[in-house]
This record gives structure tokens, sequence and C-alpha cells, in this order.
């Protein structure tokens, strides 16, 4: 039988995909630094993008293991298609037919960082070497509540796909910034950032983790990439005004410069290469860069993405 091995392990998308993939009775191995099962019942073993010697634990686990499908999470790399080719190809030589890679809305095929990873994806695809799949989706709605947490990653894997954090010992995709709002909507109702006001389709992890899925269990390959984006278009602001409705009390936007948010990063000890990065992608947004609608949640899974008022309504407590 088939086994999905989702790198990221401890990640947003990976455990949801990883509950799917348990409700489905689909073997899967999740794969992180920590090397832990955040899941009851699922298969865990210790993978470091940055040690080639752990590449092969998921095959270790057992003698008979089959992977099949292997769900491609990686950050901290400014050129991940120098760690992520390598371990393709050392993966289909073990008999992997499919990958998916999580990409970013802001990435297109080609362009930098996984651009690249993306592009040597769908080459391969095209001599029929590999079945492949690649999500594309904008900023995570849980950016607006998750706590910060130790290591900001320098020149992030995926830079379009936002901001990443260190988190349980393995990189999570969500937004670095906006994982800081969760202390200022609680303590100062105020959400910061330099996007003016630029919108974005906010997308829930669960939606990321749906299309996920049947990307990597789906009969037929989807040989494609999907934008995965939310079913609206919103500006901090309106996510303010959201936020205010929901919780009972005022919450306001603040909106900073390039400059005034580019400082705000470092004085929280990001380095300044990085926080430069961060600045411009809030700058980017203010121009317009992620007002970007698709179909595809709906498309792919045959529900209606997540809005961002119904998650601020089952996540409110945690900015009480």
């Amino acid at each position: 039988m088939m086994t999905i091995l989702l790198t990221g392990g401890t990640g947003k998308t990976s455990t949801r995909i990883a509950t799917l993939l348990s409700a489905a009775s689909i073997p899967h191995i999740l794969a992180s630094r920590s090397g832990n099962a955040p899941l009851p019942g699922s298969k865990a073993c210790k993978f470091d993008w940055q040690d080639k010697s752990t590449w092969t634990n998921p095959w270790n686990l057992s003698p008979d293991i089959n992977i099949t499908a292997v769900y491609l999470v990686a950050a901290g790399f400014m050129e991940p298609l120098d760690t992520l080719r390598p371990f393709v190809e050392m993966a289909r030589s073990k008999g992997v037919e499919r990958f998916v890679l999580l990409s970013a809305t802001a990435i297109v095929q080609g362009g930098w960082g996984m651009g690249k990873v993306h592009e040597y994806l769908a080459e391969l695809g095209e001599r029929d070497v590999v079945e492949w799949g690649v999500l594309r989706p904008t900023w995570f709605m849980g950016s607006y509540y998750l706590t910060p947490f130790v290591v900001p990653l320098m020149g992030c894997g995926s830079l379009g796909f936002g901001k990443r954090w260190v988190a349980d010992g393995y990189s999570t995709i969500e937004n670095l910034s906006e994982a800081q709002h969760l202390p200022t909507i609680r303590d100062e109702g105020k959400l910061y950032s330099a996007t003016g006001d630029g919108k974005l389709p906010w997308v829930s992890a669960e939606d990321i983790a749906a299309v996920a899925f049947r990307a990597l269990t789906d009969e037929k390959s989807h040989d494609c990439d999907h934008l995965v984006v939310g079913p609206e278009l919103l500006s901090y602001g309106q996510i303010a005004e959201i936020l205010t409705s929901v919780l009972g009390k005022p919450v306001t936007h603040v909106n900073l410069t390039e400059e005034q948010i580019f400082e705000r990063f470092v004085s929280r000890g990001m380095s300044e290469s990085y926080a430069r990065i961060l600045s411009s992608m809030d700058t980017k947004i203010a121009q317009g860069s992620e007002q970007v609608q698709s179909d595809v949640v709906e498309k792919v899974t045959g529900r209606k993405p997540k809005t961002v008022r119904k998650f601020v309504e089952e996540k409110k407590g945690v900015w009480q």
C-alpha cells in the first residue's frame, strides 16, 4: 500500500494533511528535525534538509515500506533547488513517483527560490519522469494568532511565501511579521504593517492542507500548480474591523512606512538583510501584489474556502 512522506512534519500544513490521511486510512510518515509524531497513530522520523545522512530515514523505518509520494516543505535556503534536486533524485531511485511542492503566490515557475524547484519538477513531469504538483498559497490566516518562536530564518528558502518562522524544531509556514500580531492585537488592540490599503486573499492552513491531500492522493496526478487563496480580498484595515466586530473590542491597523516596519523588525531581533526582504514585501502588498483570486480550493476539494470572519470566530479566545 502507498505511503505518503510529509516533510516539515511538525508544520502547520503537514500536520493537517496527516489528519486527513489518517481519516482516509492512508499510511504516512511525518519527517522533521525533532523526529516527533505530533499526531497519534502517525509514524515519524528525524529528517533535516541540511543533513543528508537523515534523508533515507523514512525508508529505514520498515524494510517493506513503499513511499509513493512526497510533500516537499523546505525553508532556510537562498537556493533551495541545490538541496531539493538531489533529494528528489534519491527519492526517485527508491520508487517515489509523485512530488508535491509547497511554494507561494508570489513565486512563479522559473522564478527565484522555490520557482526554480517548481520549474525542475515541471520539466521532469514533461518527460514523464515524475508526477507532480505545486501549491502556491497566499498568507495564512493563522498568522494573526501564532506566537513567534525563537529564530528568524535567514534568507528563507521560499522567500516569496511571505515570511517563515521556526517552531517546534522545524520550519512552519507562517508569516513572520504576522505572527507578531498576536500580542499587539491582544494587548494593544493594534495591527502593524506597511501594507496601506493593499488587499490579500487570506487563506486557512486547513484549506491549503485539503488541496495538498488531493494533490498527493488523487489517482490522476494534478501535474500543475495551484494558486491556493481564500474567498475574499481584505486589507489590514478590514481585518481590524472584523477583529473588532468579533472580539468586541477595538482593533486598529497602524500603517507604517517601509522604513518604519523595517526598524520594527530589526528591533525585535531580526537580521537587517531579512528585515529588508520582509518590509519590501509589505510595500509590494500595498502596491497590489497579492490581489489575486482563484477557485482552486472549491474546484479541488468540493467545498468553499474558509472566510476570515469564520476563522476569527473559531480562534477568538487566543486574543482575549
